[in-house]
């Protein structure tokens, strides 16, 4: 029986997030690869240029004034190595920065106490051995033939170039001959940049689903951690949230049924319906304090309810009330005069006011 038969069930977010706290998550070294060749072809490209034209200029100051003066030669090789170090800590930087943003977006820069604990599993023989020629291995051998193959046709095509260059090299300057190795530079770098690109996708895309099935549960599993659950302070208050977020989302739906939304401006919020002729007082719909009383006016804006403000019969009504309860008769008088003006503002609508 195949592993994913004895595991028929998805990994759930429990156990995902707990394989994440102990560092367990698919890294793609190739993506790093292809953010670190992707910084560093940005620094050629934009200080390259720069970085070069100065190089250049000092190493001809250094020429003329090379043996007039004392210590000159030196001050000269001092100067233009010193700009050499400045080049290479920026085209070192850049690459660095690039990896760096990478595994931040990618959510896998973690340090955890498992990840530096011994395990026996990494010193395994016979573990290592089915992990080098099992299926993981075999994917990883597929993807490193491939790069070669490309590696090597890319390198043909460029030593190819550079013969062309070599091949030129006796009638060209100083100046020409450095800026072609820095075109070919630049095209070695487009070239691995290409090849990693092409392989980065299939192997983060293959991680990512080998991570899956190596964390796909059993039955039993699935029914451990389902009673682990329910018993769990994180997983109740996470259906409590959802169970009023579900109520919240019905109850501001119902806000455009309602006949008038009575209000204190700023902190609460009343929505009403009065079916005439039921034999019925008005029933609340809706109702809340602060951010949630901002959410009703504003769906009865949205909606074109009219809006009464009444800030001692909306503190009133929230405290007396709750969804679904018809309005006490002590507040009859100040609810008829709202449904009275929201009547009137519908007549005004419906005349074209």
């Amino acid at each position: 029986m195949s592993e994913s038969e004895d595991k028929p069930f998805e990994a759930s977010e429990q156990r995902l997030r707990q394989a994440r706290e102990k560092g367990d998550i698919p890294r793609s070294l190739e993506v790093n690869a292809l953010l670190a060749y992707a910084g560093l072809f940005l620094a050629l490209i934009v200080g390259g240029p720069i970085a070069m034209r100065r190089w250049l200029a000092q190493v001809s100051h250094a020429e003329g004034i090379a043996g007039r003066t004392p210590g000159a030669s030196f001050d000269a090789a001092r100067d233009i190595a010193g700009t050499a170090a400045v080049a290479t800590l920026a085209l070192l930087a850049l690459p660095g920065l690039f990896v760096l943003v990478g595994l931040l977006a990618q959510r896998t820069l973690l340090f955890t106490s498992s990840n530096l604990a011994l395990k026996g599993s990494r010193i395994n023989p016979i573990g290592n051995f089915g992990q080098k020629f099992g299926v993981k291995g075999l994917v990883t051998f597929s993807l490193s033939l491939i790069k070669v193959a490309l590696a090597a046709t890319g390198g043909w095509v460029l030593f190819g170039m550079l013969l062309e260059l070599l091949s030129r090299a006796g009638f060209m300057r100083d100046s020409q001959w450095v800026l072609g190795l820095g075109l070919v530079l630049q095209y070695v770098m487009a070239l691995a940049i290409g090849i990693t690109a092409a392989l980065a996708g299939a192997d983060l895309l293959w991680k990512r689903l080998e991570h899956r099935r190596r964390l796909r549960m059993t039955r039993k599993e699935a029914e451990d951690e389902h009673k682990e659950s329910e018993g769990d302070p994180h997983f109740k208050a996470l259906r409590r949230q959802r169970a009023v977020d579900i109520a919240m989302s019905s109850m501001l739906a119902d806000v455009e049924k309602a006949d008038v939304v009575i209000v204190n401006p700023t902190h609460y919020a009343v929505a009403l319906e009065w079916k005439r002729g039921s034999g019925r007082a008005p029933v609340c719909l809706a109702k809340g304090t602060d951010e949630i009383a901002a959410r009703i006016r504003e769906r009865a804006g949205k909606h074109r309810v009219p809006i009464w403000s009444d800030p001692p019969c909306a503190r009133a009504l929230h405290a007396a009330m709750e969804v679904g309860d018809e309005i006490p008769v002590a507040h009859f008088a100040a609810v008829a005069a709202a449904i009275r003006f929201a009547e009137a503002m519908r007549k005004k609508a419906k005349a074209g006011w």
